[in-house]
């Protein structure tokens, strides 16, 4: 287990990792899904990334994700054998929740039209090999949550990757040479990459327990120590019982996050509200509207979750921990907070000028006159997942037992209410009335995590909820710029679509610049992360000596370029190029 010092940091080196990946996997996406729209047609894409996806999602969720949250939150102490057993009891739910949805999806859904399949038995054959994908991820889980323990980040991040990278090659194949068996083919093809997934994990470490220096460190030694087995004297493999009871905590919140998060996809194929055909529309549009949740909230929320847990004592007071950790997490909360609202301001401030123009030139005239409204509202959307992804990622590494089972009891609330909505808002406004009916969802439980963290805090001096008091000069830039944009869309657009784009640029850096202040720790670690990647491909602008650079507050630049760059924003002079 790494020290307490080190938690931070792996907590945001795994948050940028994951970012990186997302961003390499969303450009796949984009690419696979433009090329099955033009090859197959939207229905077939809403069968494979609508339908069998949403199985392949679903599954994972309700079958591993409480004990994953559980696993993850365990102390040093609590990573043994049991720890172990524990966290293979979730493929013992594999058979239950397997039969339940293939019920589902074969006998409840409307089966899909026959011109989308080559044979009326790949859809059945789809459903099982889909399930079957999901037991191989599942038999890979213990060396995944021993590696996540380690903060071993770049591990996964090229684990998941390589996965990715062969799911994708084998549909890009199956999509060019043999369309019409598209459907099979996806499925065919994400067994392959969970078969790669699993494979790759068990490799590293049997790597890891080669390495003599490496293996000391570690809480297993061999292979045998990663399957299920029994202590001394134990009839039957027994389980960590603490980590057994946050794990019972999770499990009807893992079913109700389910139902909150794809509650529009179940409402889409369970009820007639619409087709298809307009599935793979609204799959399309709302992949591209909500990018900035998939490529960046959904990181930073993990890694969010993985330092709030490892640095909070669920079953304590805040009173009665140590001052020290409990300083850092709020100061965490409390950054995260400031820096999703602003950047989610921002997004809404410029998605909505340009969410016509982005479609129109992804999809020509039908996708944007149809889905112009739908994009906007997702800009307006990406603001909640902002808020609530932080807020979730706190309130479930905070909370004790009896706050989960409440907070698990109002999240059925929250889901009837939401159901409720998205049902009645799609009759009146058609497909975007599921998301504003995700909106209202979003703001009841961001709601209940406010309450829940000024609540924990209040015997403190902490107020973490402060970084959600944004300055009037970052608002009345947000303000200003989401002005000039609409003028633009409607006076510049209809005459160039180029400057139309110019104008929003330049506004666009404008207010990247005028918020420099509030946004310092980001600009800077960003430009830390493009002088690494100059340095290592060998870019110009680099000194003899990769010692010299330019220091400013523990911030090191070697590229003159980005150094000039940082004092353009800052105004800080740095020795080592005033040398130069």
């Amino acid at each position: 287990m790494s020290s307490d010092i080190n938690l931070k940091k792996g907590a945001l080196q795994s948050a940028a990792y994951d970012t990186v990946l997302q961003i390499c996997l969303r450009v796949v996406s984009f690419v696979l899904n433009a090329m099955v729209v033009r090859y197959i047609g939207p229905a077939v894409l809403a069968v494979c990334s609508v339908r069998l996806l949403l199985l392949y999602s679903t599954t994972l969720l309700l079958t591993r994700e409480a004990f994953r949250r559980a696993a993850l939150a365990a102390k040093e102490h609590q990573v043994n054998y049991k720890l172990v057993n524990l966290i293979w009891a979730s493929l013992t739910t594999l058979l239950p929740v397997g039969c339940i949805l293939s019920y589902v999806w074969r006998d409840v859904m409307d089966p899909p039209p026959q011109e989308v399949l080559a044979e009326p038995s790949h859809y059945p054959a789809c459903l099982v090999i889909i399930l079957l994908s999901c037991a191989v991820e599942l038999f890979a889980e213990v060396p995944f949550i021993l590696a996540e323990l380690q903060l071993w980040t770049k591990t996964r991040v090229m684990i998941e990757g390589a996965m990715q990278v062969v799911r994708s090659i084998c549909i890009a194949g199956v999509v060019v040479v043999v369309p019409h068996y598209a459907v099979i083919g996806y499925s065919i093809s994400h067994l392959i990459g969970s078969c790669v997934y699993c494979l790759s994990y068990y490799l590293v470490f049997m790597k890891a327990f080669r390495d003599k220096t490496l293996v000391k460190t570690l809480p297993f030694q061999t292979i045998r120590q990663l399957l299920p087995s029994r202590g001394p004297g134990e009839i039957y493999p027994r389980v960590e019982q603490e980590t057994l009871k946050v794990t019972r905590g999770f499990l009807l919140q893992c079913w109700l996050k389910e139902l909150l998060t794809e509650g529009e996809w179940f409402l889409m194929n369970l009820l007639p509200l619409v087709s298809l055909a307009q599935q793979g529309t609204y799959q399309v549009v709302s992949n591209l509207g909500a990018l900035g949740a998939r490529l960046v909230l959904r990181s930073i929320e993990a890694a969010a979750y993985k330092f709030f847990a490892q640095t909070l004592h669920r079953e304590q007071p805040l009173e009665l921990q140590d001052k020290k950790k409990v300083r850092e997490a709020a100061q965490f909360l409390e950054l995260l907070l400031r820096h999703l609202s602003l950047i989610s301001l921002v997004v809404l401030c410029f998605g909505y000028s340009y969410s016509h123009t982005l479609l129109q030139l992804y999809g020509g005239n039908t996708l944007s006159s149809e889905g112009t409204p739908l994009m906007r509202a997702q800009c307006l959307l990406l603001v909640f997942l902002a808020l609530n992804g932080v807020t979730e990622a706190y309130t479930f590494a905070a909370m004790n037992h009896k706050q989960l089972h409440w907070h698990s009891s109002l999240l059925v609330v929250f889901s009837v209410a939401y159901l409720a909505g998205a049902a009645a808002l799609t009759h009146l406004l058609g497909v975007v009335g599921f998301v504003w009916a995700n909106c209202f969802n979003m703001a009841l439980r961001i709601a209940h995590g406010w309450w829940f963290i000024e609540r924990q805090y209040r015997p403190t001096e902490l107020r973490p909820l402060r970084g959600l008091r944004l300055s009037a000069s970052s608002v009345t830039a947000c303000a200003a710029a989401f002005i000039i944009t609409a003028i633009s869309e409607a006076y510049v657009s209809s005459i160039s679509v180029v400057l139309h784009v110019a104008v929003g640029g330049v506004t666009f850096v404008l207010v990247l610049y005028l918020l420099r202040e509030e946004l310092e720790d980001v600009y800077t670690s960003a430009l830390s992360a493009c002088d690494r990647l100059l340095l290592r491909v060998g870019a110009p602008g680099f000194g003899v000596d990769r010692g010299e650079g330019a220091n400013y507050q523990g911030v090191h630049l070697s590229n003159c370029y980005l150094a000039k760059l940082h004092c353009v924003l800052y105004g800080k002079i740095r020795s080592d190029h005033k040398k130069r």
